[in-house]
């Protein structure tokens, strides 16, 4: 290689380090990450959370500017357990931002996060209300992206290499959210929502033109569509009709509704069904639900079925999920039934699974 090239080389790469140099240089000036997490911290502490980084935030300018996120947490108001854990997270900014303008924040991103289920109802049960009662929705004006998270309850994983795609939640803009992932057993399910959150009169948040829509394998789907009411803290009602599917093509019919949520059992749900050979009318929590479906699919020790969380009656010839069949179903529990003297607990008749 000849002197004169070897002068050009390094002379192209000390114009490209001086450039790389003033371009980081311009980034912590122009974006000043600190104005941007100290946006999100106060978003968090709106929101009744509070957020922690595990060391300084970093300007970015490529592809997009930003600033990264380090060792994030989220954790509820005097929690000691974090609600959302990341070890990486992004905040992408405006153009408009980096040349001057005002502080905004397009989207949070994050990367393989945690989420623990029972903190995050802790949180949403501990929401701020307005004096003298009342909701009050914690606005976020920026879109949330996550990518390949965790979802765990109890230290027990629920749904991995889950994906979430939100818009911004603002009082009287209509809000979406798409997520999927695979559950514990390899199912993959996929969910979307969409709803226009608006204050009314009585100090209540309306969930209006509520759509819910889930889908799992083997064509199994839940269609629901009606309002929704949030009244504060941890109570929501609900008045949503629909249908779902399960595998084979067993169409059902659904109404469900709500009072109050109940903090400890996670919300309860007034669920009616009706469908081929099957009726249902039914109190249940969908949390304590799922925690009793998981164990008698699983190893469940000999003997009879453990009674299902519910309070009500069904009636059905055969209830299919996935591997699991239940024959000859018939269901008497809680006030649907007279209480065994001495006893309280619910009865169960005539179970068969396989």
């Amino acid at each position: 290689m000849s002197r004169r090239l070897r002068i050009t080389l390094l002379s192209i790469a000390g114009v490209v380090l001086a450039l790389v140099i003033a371009a980081l240089i311009v980034a912590y000036v122009l974006l000043r990450p600190a104005r941007f997490t100290e946006t999100l911290r106060g978003a968090a502490r709106n929101a009744g959370l509070e957020l922690t980084l595990s060391a300084p935030a970093r300007p970015t300018l490529w592809p997009r500017p930003g600033v990264q996120l380090q060792g994030m947490q989220v954790f509820a108001k005097n929690q000691a357990d974090p609600i959302l854990i990341a070890d990486h997270g992004q905040i992408v900014v405006p153009w408009r931002t980096l040349f001057g303008g005002p502080t905004a924040i397009n989207r949070l991103e994050l990367d393989s996060p945690r989420l623990d289920l029972n903190q995050l109802q802790l949180a949403l049960s501990a929401l701020p209300s307005k004096p003298g009662g009342g909701a009050s929705l914690p606005s976020i004006d920026a879109g949330i992206a996550i990518h390949n998270g965790t979802l765990v309850r109890n230290n027990a994983v629920l749904l991995q290499n889950a994906s979430l795609q939100t818009g911004a939640l603002l009082p009287g803009h209509p809000f979406s959210l798409t997520a999927s992932g695979e559950s514990a057993s390899g199912e993959d399910l996929r969910l979307s929502l969409t709803f226009t959150p608006q204050k009314n009169p009585q100090g209540a948040i309306d969930l209006r033109q509520l759509r819910l829509n889930a889908y799992g394998d083997k064509d199994s789907k839940l269609q629901l569509s009606g309002e929704a009411q949030w009244l504060g803290g941890p109570k929501l009602s609900l008045a949503l009709k629909g249908d779902m599917t399960l595998h084979g093509g067993q169409l059902y019919q659904l109404d469900v509704g709500s009072d109050a949520a109940d903090t400890r059992l996670g919300g309860r749900l007034h669920v009616k069904i009706q469908g081929p050979k099957t009726s249902a009318d039914l109190q249940l929590s969908p949390l304590e639900l799922s925690a009793w479906w998981k164990r008698i699919a699983g190893d469940h020790p000999p003997g009879p079925l453990p009674p299902p969380p519910v309070d009500g009656s069904l009636d059905a010839d055969a209830l299919s999920f996935g591997d699991v069949q239940i024959k000859g179903l018939k269901l008497r529990s809680g006030t649907a039934v007279p209480a065994v003297a001495g006893s309280s607990a619910p009865a169960v008749q005539s179970a068969e699974t396989k």
